[in-house]
């Protein structure tokens, strides 16, 4: 149910919390949330009732309103979840809207790539579990950094390789469970809510990332995201971008790395980083590029925007 979580997760989007407190208020709403569609019949269309449904059983919640006010949130920004006026159709209308900048696109379109060659590659199938989603995008860009940037010979160059021109526009920090950047986890939900993307539990045990305290989710394309990708796919295997076909190979390379390794294995690998371990928890661990793709560098602009117009 896309809408769902659309809806309930867009509802704090105003407040910019960090990534503990919204995993909280995470933990909390599904508990409300769950308890009150327990007490009656699924709902056959998201819409008015639904909506109605939610700011009545759930965003007015004493659950909900305790956990928010214990993040230093004043009775004024609680009024909308007190009061039960939450505008839900306009959350949903502004996740949905299609006003795509280039870089938002080819994100998009390198982390659809990501899921199907790390399923391609892996015993699973699929990527395992949220928390490996979100250390195989940091690792990626990890990797681009220790590229040469030949390109900035008599320019200015920054001291993070190619990752000053290309790679994910995502910032990490230093959190309990590693690296995590909440761009990820916006984008990944999109991609989600889109049915672009899956994510079946496949195990009771959490991992402790965000979204991911009790139980574990694999990442897989969906249907539609398999056809999205057939599209696209071979446009960036052989893209004439130097960017895109940079970014692409150290893609490839991260996957060859760990798509056979353990979780645990996994878990000791991202916690040995020099980065990671010098850092204090919420510091700043790595920070995308700060080059924008232009319209004459990405050959099928015009294919990728259709695809995700139409998705």
């Amino acid at each position: 149910m896309p809408n769902e979580w659309k809806v309930l997760e867009r509802a704090v989007d105003r407040f910019e919390l960090d990534p503990e407190q919204r995993q909280e208020y995470v933990r909390t709403i599904t508990e409300v949330y769950g308890e009150a569609m327990a007490t009656r019949s699924e709902f056959e269309e998201f819409g008015e009732e639904y909506y109605s449904f939610l700011n009545r059983e759930v965003f007015s919640d004493d659950r909900v309103i305790s956990t928010l006010s214990s993040f230093g949130l004043s009775e004024e920004q609680l009024a909308a979840f007190r009061d039960g006026t939450i505008a839900s159709d306009e959350l949903v209308k502004t996740w949905n809207e299609l006003r795509f900048r280039i870089d938002e696109l080819i994100d998009f379109a390198m982390l659809l790539k990501l899921v199907k060659d790390y399923g391609d590659r892996s015993d699973t199938g699929m990527i395992e579990s949220r928390y490996r989603l979100q250390k195989l995008v940091y690792l990626v860009n990890r990797r681009i950094a220790q590229q040469d940037d030949y390109a900035a010979i008599g320019e200015l160059e920054g001291d993070l390789g190619m990752l000053d021109r290309t790679g994910y526009r995502y910032r990490f920090t230093k959190r309990s469970s590693g690296p995590f950047s909440s761009d990820v986890y916006e984008d990944k939900n999109r991609l989600f809510a889109w049915q672009l993307i899956d994510e079946p539990v496949i195990g009771q045990k959490g991992t402790g990332e965000v979204g991911e305290h009790e139980r574990r989710y694999g990442v897989e394309l969906a249907p539609a995201g398999e056809i999205m990708v057939n599209e696209f796919y071979d446009r960036i295997e052989h893209a004439d971008s130097m960017m895109l076909s940079s970014w692409n190979y150290a893609q490839q390379t991260v996957i060859d790395e760990i798509a056979h390794m353990t979780h645990d294995d996994f878990v000791q690998y991202i916690s040995e980083g020099d980065r990671l371990q010098k850092a204090s928890t919420g510091a700043e661990l790595l920070v995308g590029p700060r080059r924008k793709f232009k319209a004459n560098e990405i050959e099928f602009l015009d294919e990728l925007t259709g695809e995700f117009a139409h998705a």
